[in-house]
């Protein structure tokens, strides 16, 4: 089981909540949640490492890089205006691991539960 702390005021708009349930069901391996809520032609840039594209790829992708050797997640700020989110904060792994993350999410439309269609993240591993 994920430990999560989700900073207090990241749930108090609608488009927060959506940002904070997705990132949280892609730690936790809820992957019919994530497939309900991006596009089918998502397209996810791991910055530095590679880009993939498609709903299957990416609910993939996730299954490998945040499984359940994830022990604890941090989320410390998240921002959403109109078409745009981001979310930063921090995984922490089984093998005493963490990475600093930034998650930069543009939405199909403004809509409150639009879903979401790239992602750009950026990932540090600290020591």
């Amino acid at each position: 089981m994920v430990m999560i702390t989700v900073h207090e005021d990241c749930g108090n708009a609608p488009k927060k909540l959506f940002l904070k349930d997705f990132i949280v069901a892609a730690v936790s391996n809820d992957s019919a949640f994530v497939a309900r809520k991006i596009t089918d032609d998502i397209l996810w840039n791991l910055v530095g490492r590679r880009c993939i594209s498609g709903k299957q790829d990416v609910l993939t992708q996730l299954q490998r890089s945040r499984s359940d050797e994830v022990v604890e997640l941090i989320i410390n700020t998240i921002v959403t205006h109109g078409y745009n989110g981001a979310a930063d904060g921090f995984l922490k792994f089984k093998d005493g691991k963490t990475v600093a993350f930034c998650d930069v999410y543009q939405f199909r439309a403004s809509t409150n539960n639009a879903p979401i269609k790239a992602i750009t993240t950026y990932a540090i591993a600290l020591a």
